[in-house]
């Protein structure tokens, strides 16, 4: 318990200097949505990109291993909901390391586009395409890292590894992620629109303070507290399964 409850509060701490760099750089890349002046970017700035792939891979790795360790260290409170838990972690690490591979495509891009006068036409708008696909594989994770705070919250409570502050915080931050995405696919300029800023306050804040607490909870807090095994004395099948 003790060990399995720092480990996870380091691996989710170390998504902060790694997946963090990683969407930050990514965004930065796109937030132009000019053709021309996103390719400039990426050409002028692409030790920044290869930074980004690099601390990208690393941290989708890390985030699947914290997936396998919090199962480990929740199951005993409720084994469908930690696999579930597994589950969406592992899809949602699956899908970012593809979006990983779509951005080292646009370096082979870049990389190609000394071979000819043709390839250099159609460099402009397969590096576009590139990110794009990208950035819409990241997209569709924001449903399973939405869906997998939703057990971790719940289980957290129920083990007695988090306090009920922090469980209530990460399953009202899962909405945040997961109408990120609907609403993206509805409407493209989704994030400017005044539902999303007060979705943002709502649940945003809320699933932001409950993942850092999480964070630094696992660290200092949880190492001291005895899991608790609620299926022990309860019969296969009931509620305590779940």
């Amino acid at each position: 318990m003790n060990r399995d409850a720092r480990l996870a509060g380091l691996l989710y701490l170390i998504l902060l200097p790694t997946t963090g760099v990683w969407y930050a750089m990514t965004s930065a890349l796109l937030a132009s949505g000019d053709l021309a002046t996103t390719l400039a970017g990426v050409a002028a700035g692409r030790t920044r990109l290869e930074i980004a792939i690099v601390a990208g891979a690393f941290g989708f790795v890390d985030f699947l291993i914290l997936g396998v360790v919090v199962y480990r260290l929740l199951r005993p409170a409720g084994k469908t909901a930690a696999g579930l838990l597994l589950a969406f972690v592992v899809a949602s690490s699956a899908l970012s390391l593809a979006a990983v591979a779509r951005q080292m495509d646009v370096l082979s891009l870049l990389d190609a586009a000394g071979f000819s006068t043709s390839a250099k036409e159609q460099i402009p708008l397969q590096v576009t395409m590139a990110l794009r696909g990208a950035s819409n594989l990241f997209l569709i994770t924001d449903v399973f890292s939405g869906l997998w705070l939703i057990p971790l919250g719940w289980l957290g409570m129920r083990a007695g590894v988090l306090p009920r502050a922090i469980g209530y915080a990460l399953i009202a931050g899962s909405a945040f992620y997961v109408l990120t995405f609907v609403g993206t696919v509805v409407d493209p300029a989704y994030a400017t629109t005044l539902f999303a800023r007060v979705l943002g306050i709502i649940s945003g804040v809320p699933g932001f303070l409950g993942e850092l607490g999480t964070i630094f909870w696992l660290l200092i807090k949880a190492p001291r507290v005895q899991i608790a095994t609620v299926a022990a004395a309860q019969p296969a099948g009931s509620l305590s399964d779940l």
